[in-house]
């Protein structure tokens, strides 16, 4: 296990972040009023769609990679930092709010994978 993996792995985490902004950013945007529900043909010919299709799918083959030499056992929890990054991300770009209980997770999930990769 080298360093370039992990950081590999790293950056499988921020493209799924960033694909799943995307797709939330993307719902939101391209509604004709923030109250009414996006149509299905508004968001698939969005950019964001297509952002979102990128992002998995560069995921999803480095994904791939990272587990011919990272240890699912270490590999599958660093994955969590998504539900970390997520809200955090969300929080900061889409103006959502996030209570002091999710914050208390989003601190424990860190503390979690810290633990399980060391």
């Amino acid at each position: 296990m080298n360093i370039v993996t992990w950081l590999l792995l790293m950056f499988v985490v921020l493209l799924g972040t960033t694909a799943n902004l995307s797709l939330k950013y993307g719902l939101y945007i391209s509604s004709p009023t923030k109250e009414e529900s996006t149509s299905i043909q508004n968001l698939l010919f969005s950019r964001y769609f297509l952002i979102w299709f990128i992002c998995y799918t560069f995921m999803t083959i480095l994904w791939l990679y990272v587990l011919r030499t990272i240890p699912l056992s270490q590999a599958f929890p660093v994955l969590g930092l998504m539900y970390a990054l997520i809200p955090i991300a969300s929080h900061y770009l889409l103006k959502e709010q996030v209570i002091f209980s999710q914050w208390l997770g989003i601190s424990i999930i860190i503390t979690g994978v810290i633990l399980v990769v060391n």
